[in-house]
């Protein structure tokens, strides 16, 4: 319990070592995963980063051309991703809010973002939470939007779920450790993105692990008037 709480307090007062943590346990997946998502947002988006944490998926959208809205329940990682956009002189670019993602409906108005993204944080919940965020997230978005979301999830293969769960047996505390909290890999990922009203255009696994990405789309309806870079979302290619 000692060793655990050093570890919590370490990283807790240092949100750069969160981030070599993340890039640690994820085996530098986390990266191309951020990267994948950024291909996406197109220049003069408004981008809704919920769990966005150090701010290094916001700042990649930001040098697409994006605007940002970050919103995390820590204090210190919302403290450093206000430093990194400030430092990199477009803080004019990122609105930063302090709460669970959970609460969304508290902060943001119907149809007010054109893509909202989410990294290895919805795994926290539980499935009805999942539910009620992803349909938070639809009222969010504007006609033709997307949401982007990367998370580990559980596998689709009885071998491959079996193997899985052996290694989540190892790797459970060593992660609890680096991350600080326990994260569960969500089941039906793609399922509970289309429950919640979306379009689901792509699913990409990343070989080798158990971390996916699901591209969603709102699709407009007859009266909605949508912008062309709305209404020409780009599904992703699979990882080779």
């Amino acid at each position: 319990m000692v060793l655990m709480y050093g570890w919590m307090v370490w990283v807790e007062h240092a949100p750069e070592r969160y981030d070599w943590a993340v890039r640690l346990m994820t085996f530098g997946r986390i990266d191309r995963m951020k990267a994948r998502i950024a291909e996406q947002v197109n220049d003069g988006d408004h981008v809704l980063d919920l769990g966005c944490g150090t701010g290094t998926l916001a700042m990649r959208c930001i040098e697409r051309g994006a605007r940002v809205t970050g919103l995390d329940a820590a204090e210190y990682m919302i403290g450093e991703s206000g430093r990194r956009a400030r430092e990199a002189g477009v803080s004019d670019r990122l609105d930063l809010v302090h709460d669970s993602v959970t609460q969304t409906h508290k902060h943001f108005a119907d149809e007010s973002f054109d893509v909202i993204t989410a990294t290895m944080v919805l795994g926290e919940f539980p499935p009805d939470y999942l539910h009620y965020i992803l349909r938070d997230c639809r009222r969010m978005l504007r006609p033709g939007g997307q949401v982007l979301i990367g998370d580990e999830c559980w596998p689709r293969t009885l071998v491959v779920r079996t193997i899985y769960r052996f290694m989540m047996t190892i790797f459970w505390i060593p992660q609890f450790l680096f991350l600080r909290r326990p994260l569960f890999p969500i089941r039906d990922l793609d399922g509970i993105i289309a429950d919640a009203g979306f379009t689901v255009v792509s699913s990409t696994v990343f070989p080798g692990t158990s971390f996916r990405l699901v591209q969603g789309i709102k699709e407009p309806g007859p009266d909605d008037d949508v912008r062309q870079q709305e209404a020409s979302r780009r599904p992703m290619v699979s990882e080779g």
